[in-house]
């Protein structure tokens, strides 16, 4: 997807205490001699002493002259480098990195890319020399437009992947078929059939030779993999020695996609780096010589690295194309407010190094769990507060003790479709609690015993909302738990599942997924509605046994089931107190659940609230199962989630905004109101239509949009633009719309956009001449991190 962010404007010397403020001068003033205040700005000196009036220039300057209670402010910027403190603090005496009041601080894992000269004809000539498949292609027609530039630079070769920014835009690596503005749900060719390493399909017109040395990335069942392609005629390939999981014979279905050819590059925001000579193609988004500082290339992995450091604080910053990471030995750090884009950048999936179970055919499943994503390893350390947006792989991996995720969005992650997730949980007693995550390849929440062990002690996994899961592969979950695995002590309550993408729900696509054999779980109080097929829980033990899992007061809010069991023994099993269609196999003590879910009689379907009202038969119709039941006011406690009487549970990271509603518009063209089940919603959206609202309330550095809003699958993942004072005027956001199984039918959806503060007209834009995206009920603009 598109995501844009600002860039922090470099200070002169001469406003950079402007930039600090008078907080900065007080802050100063008290500090004690044993607790010093440094300061940064790109407008410093790191021979000056790091004062508010003389900033160093480096946050690394910063890190060397802390100690224990010390603290550095950051002013405004981009700082090309990586925060490395040089030593500890104390549980009392935490060592302190900060934004100034107001800044806008990016530590950039790229480094801006220089000396940029269109492609000529001669240029051309001779790349065309050395490969027949050159003239007349793709790029060879926007070399002769004049859309193609080249620069040379030195990427990082130990990187796992490349990436390339436009004005802090992620962009698009040359690739077949085109994918589309959402890289997290992107456009795919499919195979009509297949063996273990190739695949035929009639949209492979090429010629023989065309594809080989290009990189296939293939999606097929649970399975995501990648290869280089051995051999190409015209309508297959092969990729020989592919992993031999499931091989690329379609099961649910084949998809794949190729890049690594120049060939490919012809479209705006396209890039193509050729290693050999050190150089980096573009085809610029606006057709134009990039101006200097437009374009960055990834050169470090790691922004903020606590590696062997405890009682660290890292408060309010951002983060670009490159993640944050704590060790095994690091204790109490804590990274609050983080705002973190494309935070990994894998190219292929290998099975990840830190397997604990025995290599085999389906080890590339693991890709990215313990490498990708924010790494928060050791013992006691916490993110939250915090906006995650882009990853190939994890949005946060958990291992060692006492971890905690709290408050915190997670967008478009695992875009190869592994075992990673939005979070990844090792290690025990991590805390996951009141996060939101949308978007993610496969899982929003992973625990997998090939990397995880065969034991996941003491979660809590509470008050999550979890949504837009399995968009490259099928056969997961919101909270996907396999094989075999333990999970005594663990409890997953109070959550939200729904809306898994249209792919999904295809395969399993339930809330939680207790797949071969997992047993020992605890899961009540959860809510599940729109197209989870199988409910809040399906129990697999897939032909074997499962015993002691306990199923709770869980709601179906519109799918006819809600613990759902596949076959195999079992024993030792309750499933309780829900409402929806239960598993009845033998070795289960199935009483007290409530069907069908039509006649549960619930407040309001249509806008997502499963409460129970004053007359519905699920009221006094449980047993008492602590804590499952607690806060009952009735005398006999109530099935589901959602005991009448007792306040209303939420869930998800907290956004709080002014909530505009769609139909409030101050202008517009072509889009019209109509009822629905939430009240009024503005449709009939096409291309070119827009809406318009006066003076809409953004707060301070709001960074996020979300809407109430739903679209027929048929027409998902359009988008929706956002400008500010005109239908034209700047881009500050692209919302492209997961279906959500038709127009009246609306999801919760979120997408970051460049940071804005104040009061602004605001324009909604169906973009391009096609069909729109659907309905929209309300819309706010937030600050998330």
């Amino acid at each position: 997807m598109n995501r844009f962010r600002s860039r922090g404007a470099v200070l002169t010397a001469a406003a950079v205490l402007l930039s600090f403020g008078s907080g900065a001068l007080a802050t100063s003033a008290q500090a004690t001699a044993h607790h010093h205040t440094f300061y940064v700005s790109p407008g410093g000196s790191d021979r000056d002493q790091g004062t508010a009036r003389a900033p160093f220039r480096t946050i690394h300057q910063c890190s060397a002259a802390m100690s224990a209670g010390d603290s550095c402010v950051i002013g405004s910027g981009t700082y090309h480098e990586t925060i490395a403190p040089a030593r500890s603090g104390t549980a009392a005496a935490p060592i302190t990195y900060t934004a100034a009041p107001g800044a806008q601080v990016i530590v950039d894992g790229a480094d801006p890319v220089s000396g940029w000269q269109a492609v000529s004809g001669s240029a051309l000539t001779s790349l065309e020399s050395g490969d027949p498949f050159l003239a007349g292609s793709d790029f060879a027609t926007a070399v002769a437009t004049g859309q193609i530039y080249q620069a040379h630079v030195t990427i990082n070769p130990s990187l796992s992947g490349n990436q390339v920014f436009w004005q802090g835009a992620p962009q698009i690596e040359a690739q077949w078929p085109y994918p589309g503005a959402d890289v997290s749900v992107p456009t795919l060719a499919s195979a009509q059939s297949g063996t273990t390493d190739s695949l035929s399909d009639t949209a492979l017109t090429q010629p023989a030779g065309f594809w080989n040395g290009a990189l296939l990335t293939a999606h097929n069942w649970f399975v995501s993999e990648t290869g280089t392609v051995t051999d190409s005629q015209v309508g297959t390939i092969t990729s020989a020695g592919l992993p031999g999981c499931v091989g690329l014979s379609p099961n649910q279905s084949t998809d794949y996609s190729l890049k690594g050819k120049l060939e490919l590059l012809g479209k705006p925001g396209e890039w193509f780096y050729q290693t050999s000579s050190h150089t980096l193609y573009l085809y610029s988004p606006d057709g134009s010589k990039p101006p200097a500082g437009a374009v960055e290339a990834k050169q470090r992995a790691v922004a903020i690295d606590l590696s062997g450091r405890s009682h660290i604080s890292v408060l309010g910053l951002g983060i670009r194309g490159a993640t944050a990471q704590t060790s095994p030995t690091s204790t109490g750090d804590v990274l609050d407010g983080l705002v973190a884009h494309d935070i990994s950048a894998d190219a292929q999936l290998n099975p990840d190094p830190n397997m604990v179970t025995a290599p085999d055919g389906c080890a590339v499943l693991t890709a990215g769990e313990t490498t990708s994503g924010i790494l928060l390893k050791g013992h006691g350390n916490t993110v939250r507060d915090s906006l995650i947006d882009g990853s190939t792989g994890n949005g946060v991996v958990m291992s060692g003790t006492g971890n905690t995720v709290t408050n915190t969005t997670i967008l478009h992650v695992d875009t190869l479709g592994s075992y990673a997730a939005g979070i990844n949980v090792l290690g025990s007693g991590q805390n996951i609690t009141h996060n939101t995550i949308e978007g993610s390849g496969r899982s929003d929440i992973n625990i997998d015993n090939k990397v995880a062990g065969p034991t996941a002690a003491g979660h809590t996994i509470a008050y999550n909302d979890l949504s837009d899961y399995g968009n490259l592969v099928v056969d997961g979950g919101a909270v996907y738990v396999c094989c075999s695995v333990n999970l005594a002590t663990t409890v997953i309550h109070h959550n939200q599942f729904h809306d898994p993408s249209p792919f999904a729900h295809t395969a399993p696509a339930p809330g939680v997924y207790l797949d071969n054999s997992t047993y020992n779980a605890t899961v009540y109080d959860n809510v599940a509605w729109n197209r989870t097929t199988y409910g809040a829980v399906l129990i697999n033990p897939n032909g074997q046994s499962t015993s002691g899992n306990r199923i709770y007061n869980n709601t179906s809010g519109t799918d006819t089931n809600v613990a759902s069991t596949f076959g195999g023994t079992f024993s030792d099993t309750d499933i309780v107190n829900n409402i929806g269609v239960t598993g009845t196999d033998p070795g289960i003590t199935n009483s007290n659940n409530f069907t069908p879910v039509s006649a549960a009689q619930f407040t309001n379907p249509a806008a997502d609230d499963f409460t129970l009202t004053a007359t519905s038969p699920a009221r006094n119709a449980g047993v008492v199962w602590s804590p499952a039941t607690d806060g009952s006011t009735d005398p006999q406690p109530s099935l589901g989630a959602y005991q009448y009487g007792a306040p209303k549970w939420i869930a998800g990271a907290t956004r709080i905004g002014q909530q505009v509603q769609a139909e409030s518009y101050t202008s517009s063209s072509g889009v019209s109101p109509h009822p629905a089940g939430t009240g009024t919603v503005v449709g009939s959206f096409d291309g070119g239509d827009w809406i318009g609202y006066d003076n809409v309330d953004f707060g301070t550095g709001a960074n996020l949009f979300t809407a109430f809003i739903g679209v027929d699958d048929a027409y998902a993942d359009k988008g929706v633009e956002i400008h500010l004072d005109s239908a034209t005027g700047p881009l500050i956001g692209l919302l492209s719309v997961a279906g959500t199984g038709g127009f009246d039918t609306l999801s919760v959806q979120s997408t970051s956009i460049t940071p804005t503060s104040g009061h602004h007209a605001v324009y909604l834009v169906a973009p391009g001449g096609q069909p729109g995206f659907g309905n929209i009920d309300y819309f706010s603009f937030t600050h998330a991190g």
